[in-house]
């Protein structure tokens, strides 16, 4: 019988309250203010990490691979579930941004469209879209490494992540490269559950942890811009710690119970959240000049609409809960 790990599903919604306060700033200037700028880049230096080790963490699927068939089967599964909710619901988003041009921070170009979605995930109408089709391909990826005993894929995967630093957009090569070592911390997490969801004193780690992660972002916040080496590397695995411990932590208490909720939601949100938000950015801010802060705080809550429409629109119609959703 599969195993439940309610605080894997803690550790999404907080991940994805982190994505939804990540995209709640409604300009790239954060009205002068340095602590927003702050909290913006201390979300991002680990936030997307911890959504691969979380996807990897429930990967196991990928050890019962034996055949080119099922290898097939388990390839389309992950095309059904992430690339169709990608293309389909980019393409709903289109007519909107083109209606909204004159205000998006991106404007859309459809001349290039099609190639965009397919080819360059980086320049889609919903830029941070490219999470979900990088994932597609690294689910692909993922079962060659297989054969491999763990610790050496995650050693081949690291090294990869540290030597492989093109920016590549063509499929973004470059984010499956990177981003294929955390899939497989994810993996090594998950054999390993027992030892470190047994690890006592584990709100001193957490504060030791958090202490580090803070000094970093600082220091790379200043005008000099001091880099430590590896300081993606370092701030992602940090920050991925943090969380995935105090989801532990908190697996019964109130707190917990409220992010486990929206962590079963996470991906709907993920996918739906920018309709919402864009929405609110374009309204409150830029046509009707509402107060920073209202904005912000408005952009948060609305992010998290998208949890009424897959209760009262997608969990009753099962051919639009397969198109946007990827549900079975």
């Amino acid at each position: 019988m599969k195993k439940y790990y309610k605080d894997m599903d803690i550790a999404r919604g907080i991940g994805i309250f982190l994505v939804v306060l990540g995209h709640s700033f409604p300009d790239a200037q954060f009205n002068g203010s340095v602590f927003y700028a702050y909290i913006y880049r201390l979300i991002y230096s680990f936030h997307m990490p911890l959504f691969f080790v979380i996807s990897g963490f429930f990967a196991y699927k990928i050890y019962e691979i034996s055949t080119l068939k099922s290898y097939g089967r388990f390839v389309y599964g992950k095309f059904k579930r992430l690339m169709i909710p990608y293309i389909s619901v980019s393409l709903i988003a289109v007519p909107i941004k083109l209606y909204m041009n004159n205000y998006a921070v991106r404007p859309i170009k459809l001349n290039d469209l099609i190639m965009n979605i397919i080819f360059y995930p980086l320049d889609i109408p919903i830029q941070y879209f490219w999470f979900i089709y990088t994932l597609f391909f690294i689910f692909a990826v993922a079962p060659l490494f297989k054969k491999l005993p763990l610790n050496i894929a995650l050693l081949v995967t690291l090294i990869l992540n540290l030597l492989f630093t093109r920016q590549i957009g063509f499929m973004y090569v470059y984010g499956i490269v990177h981003y294929l070592f955390y899939f497989f911390f994810g993996i090594y997490l998950h054999s390993t559950y027992k030892t470190w969801s047994n690890i006592k004193n584990k709100q001193i780690i957490i504060a030791a942890f958090s202490i580090v992660i803070v000094i970093l972002n600082l220091n790379s916040f200043q005008p000099t811009k001091v880099m430590y080496p590896y300081h993606n590397l370092i701030t992602s695995l940090l920050g991925s710690s943090i969380f995935l411990m105090l989801s532990n932590l908190i697996v019964n208490g109130s707190v917990g119970r409220l992010f486990k909720n929206i962590g079963k939601y996470s991906y709907d949100i993920y996918l739906l959240s920018w309709f919402f938000q864009t929405g609110v950015r374009v309204v409150t801010y830029q046509v009707m000049g509402f107060n920073y802060n209202i904005v912000i705080l408005i952009m948060l809550l609305a992010g998290f609409l998208p949890i009424m429409v897959s209760m009262y629109i997608f969990n009753k119609n099962q051919l639009l809960s397969k198109i946007f959703l990827g549900h079975k």
